[in-house]
This record gives structure tokens, C-alpha cells and sequence, in this order.
């Protein structure tokens, strides 16, 4: 354990995010009432910095391939998409709808279909986010009611 731990983030864990409506945005509910979402794991798991090493080592074998030393194109979108399913650990999606369970079994291959899909950008968008955003992943004690719980207001 690191003498810094008490900073860092569960990124061992996923994060559930609840996927929200874009059109009414409301958590998108089945007709039993149960939130759709995606279970993620965070952008700095080891799951994607292992993600991240093997993307350096695929641009530098493009590179050294090139004769111009660059790359080809590199499709960040498609990088993102990659790198979203490879964190992905399960879901319960929902048809916005008819509010109907999609009943397709999570697996990393379907997780890519599902972010690379035409039309998919908001769901991808508010997955990705969830991943990235660190506060997803830090545990704090119940009790604490935010930053200035234990602090006395200015006008006292």
C-alpha cells in the first residue's frame, strides 16, 4: 500500500452509470421500473492502461511501417470505442421506446458493436464520461454530506 492511497480511486471496481434518456432526460427505465445501464470500469484501471500500452505499441509498428516515420490516420473515435468495450464489464439495456429489455447477453464483442453503432454517440458519450470521471470511483464514508460537511459557513 501506498503512502498515497488514501488520495487515489477504487479503479479496480466498476462504476454504474444509468443511462439517461436524451430526449427526456430521465433515467431510462424498463417496464418493471429497473434503470438501464452499463457497468464500467475506470479509463485509469488496469484494464485500460494495458488498453493504452498496446495502442502505443500498435501506432509505433504503424509508424515504423510508414515511410514517412507517422502513423497512418489514427481513428481516436474508433481508439475510444475500442478502449470503452475493453472496460465494460456488463449491462442491462433498454429499449427507450417501448421501455422492453434488450436482451442481449454482455460480451466485450457486443460492447463494441454497441459503441460503434450509427446513432449510438449518446450512449457512448455518458458511458465514456462515466469511466473517465475519477469521482465515480472514490469511496468516501457515508456520513460525509460534501466537501464543507465538517467546516463551519463563512457568515458564522
Amino acid at each position: 500500500m501506498s503512502k498515497f492511497s488514501a488520495l487515489a480511486a477504487n479503479v479496480a471496481d466498476a462504476f454504474r452509470v444509468e443511462l439517461v434518456d436524451p430526449i427526456s432526460d430521465d433515467i431510462l427505465r424498463d417496464l418493471n421500473g429497473a434503470p438501464a445501464y452499463i457497468d464500467v470500469l475506470s479509463t485509469d484501471s488496469e484494464a485500460a492502461r494495458e488498453f493504452d500500452a498496446e495502442a502505443r505499441k500498435r501506432a509505433f509498428r504503424a509508424a515504423r511501417k510508414s515511410r514517412t516515420g507517422m502513423p497512418d490516420d489514427i481513428d481516436q473515435l474508433e481508439e475510444n470505442q475500442r478502449k470503452l468495450a475493453k472496460l465494460t464489464r456488463g449491462w442491462h439495456l433498454v429499449d427507450p421506446g417501448t421501455r422492453e429489455v434488450i436482451d442481449v447477453p454482455f460480451s466485450e464483442r457486443d460492447a463494441l458493436e454497441l459503441y460503434s453503432e450509427p446513432g449510438m454517440n449518446w450512449l457512448f458519450q455518458q458511458v465514456f464520461v462515466g469511466a473517465a470521471n475519477a469521482g465515480n470511483f472514490m469511496k468516501r464514508p457515508a456520513s460525509s454530506n460534501g466537501p464543507n460537511a465538517s467546516s463551519e459557513t463563512a457568515s458564522d
